[in-house]
């Protein structure tokens, strides 16, 4: 169709590419697919480019209107921060000492962004908090040969899940999204355009172990950090849970984790009311895995 417009979402891992094509026309996930690099793609941008560039060649992947991208939240900083009055005036120093205090190194080191969620300069504010290693922006920005498939825009994960929670469900009330990689589980209560709660389960402590007993201690883990946020803050209590990430596709880490959150509605993140989802088996089978990449797609799409 001459009116297709196209737009390419992509979270990077630590050695890999989610892909996510979307048309904005159609409201349509065309394809996703998980893509291999060997080294980190936020590092070797030759890598990066020369993976994504065969992937749109084999796929058959014309011309995108712009490419995106959003990073782990476990591989940068995502905080709620109460900011005291007496700092409030003057905000920006405030949440660079902040980040210079909770990373140990110097505020330059991060590209920062933050958004005022609530409050006043008389009571105090609540800020959105995101910062970025300013070496892998600048990656992103400069490394890329191919303009083309340069990235329009960065984000972290968190918040390209909650914009594809808004965008393709009509986010209206507390959402608990579990998103368990092999990396690294990120818990997230969400509403429209804020985060709640955001908390993380370490995988290490599985390395060696059976699928089994690492599946078991996950599940224990995450169980445990849900029942921690519920009582460190009543209003964030839901009894809807949605998962995706890498174990989604694992029937046996599903089934395991229900078991661990019996009063809780476990729902897998693979369907939608306002996106159509592939109908192509390869590119269905990885939509768990490729979520934050949709997410990251829409959210350039509505940008432009």
């Amino acid at each position: 169709m001459s009116d297709t417009k196209l737009y390419l979402g992509i979270e990077v891992g630590d050695a890999s590419l989610k892909v996510a094509l979307v048309d904005s026309v159609e409201r349509r996930v065309l394809k996703t697919a998980i893509l291999e690099t060997e080294t980190s793609p936020m590092a070797d941008i030759y890598a990066f480019e020369t993976v994504l560039q065969g992937w749109m060649e084999f796929a058959q992947v014309g011309k995108v209107e712009a490419i995106s991208v959003c990073i782990p939240a476990f591989r940068s900083i995502v905080r709620q921060v109460f900011v005291p009055p007496e700092a409030a005036k003057n905000l920006d120093d405030y949440i660079k000492w902040y980040v210079s205090l909770i990373s140990n190194a110097d505020a330059d080191a991060y590209v920062i962004d933050y958004q005022i969620l609530s409050g006043n300069a008389t009571l105090g504010l609540t800020v959105m908090l995101i910062a970025v290693r300013q070496e892998w922006v600048g990656n992103l920005r400069k490394g890329f040969r191919n303009k083309k498939l340069a990235p329009k825009a960065m984000d972290v994960d968190v918040l390209s899940i909650m914009n594809l929670m808004d965008f393709a469900d009509d986010l209206s009330e507390l959402e608990c999204v579990v998103k368990a990689d092999y990396a690294g589980v990120t818990m997230m209560w969400v509403t429209k355009d804020n985060l709640q709660a955001l908390r993380c389960v370490s995988t290490l402590a599985l390395v060696n172990k059976s699928r089994e007993d690492a599946y078991q201690i996950l599940a224990d883990g995450i169980a445990e950090q849900i029942e921690l946020a519920h009582e460190q803050n009543a209003a964030i209590v839901t009894k809807h849970i949605h998962l995706c990430g890498d174990m989604a596709s694992d029937l046996m880490f599903v089934e395991t984790l229900r078991a661990k959150l019996p009063g809780c509605q476990l729902a897998l993140l693979d369907s939608f009311s306002n996106l159509r989802l592939p109908v192509d088996a390869e590119d269905s089978a990885a939509v768990l895995n490729c979520t934050a990449a949709i997410g990251a797609a829409l959210n350039v799409m509505e940008g432009v």
